[in-house]
């Protein structure tokens, strides 16, 4: 079973009604194909009761690499538990 995990992505909405959550948007492209989609991963920083969430404090689109491990939530289903968070700026943008 998957333990661990990294997403490199870019830093999403918060989940409506799941404060302490927000998307990372991770571009995928079709085999032989120049057509790109983006999955939304839903995404909670490990310090759950922190007031200072650095997750969430990261400005929509810009770039984020996170390393973290899968755990499951009773509504949202597979999320990443966020270990660790580098972000960049927006200007790395690729949409």
């Amino acid at each position: 079973m998957i333990s661990t995990i990294t997403l490199l992505g870019q830093a999403s909405e918060s989940i409506a009604d799941h404060p302490m959550f927000r998307y990372v948007d991770i571009e995928s492209r079709e085999p032989f194909e120049e057509n790109s989609f983006f999955s939304k991963i839903p995404v909670m920083y490990w310090d759950r009761t922190s007031t200072s969430n650095p997750l969430l404090r990261i400005p929509n689109g810009h770039f984020v690499v996170i390393f973290g491990r899968l755990e499951s939530h009773p509504t949202l289903g597979l999320y990443v538990l966020a270990e660790q968070i580098r972000h960049f700026s927006s200007n790395l943008k690729t949409k």
